[in-house]
C-alpha cells in the first residue's frame, strides 16, 4: 500500500500514446515537476522565478481548454485509426439458416476441464440468423440455444 501514491504518480506523468498528453498536464494545463528534477535539479527548477511562474500558470490555465479540445480530436483520430486497423483484420463469416455447426465452449458458460478438454460442443442446427451477427441453434434433441 506505500507503493500506490508513487505508482498514481507515475501513471499520471506518463505520456499516453493516444492523446499525446501526461493526465497531469490535461488536468492542470502544465506539465509536472517530477521528484527527480527536484531532487538532482534541472533547467526548470534551477530557472524558477516565482512572478514569471505565477505569469505562466495563468496563460496554461488560460490555454487549457484549447489544449484539451485538441486532446479530445487526437483522441478521436487515434480511435478512427485503431477501428479501421482492427476491421481490416476481421474476417466476417456468415452462416446459413439450415446448415450445422460446432460452437466454442467458452461461449455456453461449460466449466472448463483443462487445456486437453474438448474444445467445441454441439453439433447444432442454425435455426433462426440476426442482422447483428447472432443465431439461435437448436440441439439434436430440439431444444434451442440462444
Amino acid at each position: 500500500m506505500d507503493e500506490l501514491p508513487a505508482v498514481l504518480w507515475s501513471y499520471r506523468t506518463t505520456t499516453r500514446s493516444s492523446t499525446g498528453e501526461m493526465p497531469f498536464s490535461l488536468t492542470y494545463g502544465m506539465d509536472a515537476v517530477l521528484p527527480l528534477e527536484i531532487v538532482a535539479g534541472s533547467l526548470r527548477t534551477e530557472s524558477f522565478e516565482e512572478t514569471a511562474n505565477e505569469e505562466g500558470r495563468h496563460q496554461d490555465v488560460d490555454m487549457l481548454n484549447e489544449k484539451r479540445e485538441a486532446e479530445q480530436m487526437r483522441q478521436a483520430l487515434y480511435k478512427s485509426r485503431t477501428k479501421n486497423y482492427y476491421n481490416r483484420q476481421v474476417r466476417v463469416k456468415n452462416f446459413k439458416v439450415g446448415k450445422w455447426m460446432l460452437r466454442k465452449n467458452e461461449s455456453s458458460n461449460a466449466e472448463p476441464l483443462g487445456k486437453l478438454s474438448v474444445n467445441w460442443e454441439g453439433p447444432y442446427k442454425i435455426v433462426e440468423s440476426h442482422k447483428n451477427g447472432a443465431y439461435v441453434l437448436e440441439a439434436l434433441d430440439g431444444r434451442a440455444i440462444p
